[in-house]
């Protein structure tokens, strides 16, 4: 189940789409973002996002969500850590376009929404108009490139993840979320 809004734009844009724990926020070392406490952005997450708003993209999150299907948290409560996410992102100018998640009850296995699976960016694409053939997928997961190469994306893996990831099916490795925007900017 992917949970969204029902917004409908008339003009193709492009977009960035972006993982949100362990590319934009740590990832904490249980892997789960369930209390307040355990959202911290990256250093340089603020600078990026700044450097992002600049550009000439809808900025769009997409993110799993296993602790809900693990029942550490439910969906009301993700929305409202969610919020404290963006709050804390608010001071970079950004504007976060729409923000998908999986929040499947079933967990992990043959799940049709979860990436690499690529139902979100298609959702988005859908619902808001998006050219993914311009548009970018950066995460710091295997499975986040999966699902932009499955939809069509160029992709950035960032090496932020807790566990060293490496991936040939990246259009580009960054070091992190702002050597990833200077790409895009350049790119």
């Amino acid at each position: 189940m992917i949970v969204t809004g029902s917004l409908v734009y008339a003009q193709q844009m492009r977009a960035v789409f972006l993982d949100r724990d362990g590319t934009i926020i740590v990832d904490p070392p249980d892997e789960r973002v369930d209390k307040a406490e355990k959202i911290k952005l990256f250093p340089d997450s603020i600078e990026a996002l700044r450097k992002l708003a600049t550009l000439d993209y809808a900025v769009i999150l997409v993110t799993n969500q296993a602790g809900i299907s693990e029942g550490l948290i439910n969906e009301e409560e993700f929305w409202k850590l969610h919020t404290i996410v963006l709050e804390k992102l608010a001071p970079s100018g950004i504007t976060i376009l729409k923000t998908y998640i999986c929040a499947c009850p079933h967990g992990h296995d043959n799940c049709g929404c979860r990436k690499p699976k690529p139902t979100m960016l298609l959702q988005a694409s859908k619902e808001l108009n998006i050219d993914l053939e311009d548009s970018w997928m950066v995460g710091d997961r295997q499975s986040d490139i999966l699902a932009g190469v499955n939809a069509g994306t160029k992709t950035i893996l960032v090496k932020t993840a807790n566990v060293p990831v490496e991936s040939k099916e990246a259009t580009y490795t960054a070091s992190n979320l702002l050597d990833a925007v200077q790409y895009i900017s350049t790119h």
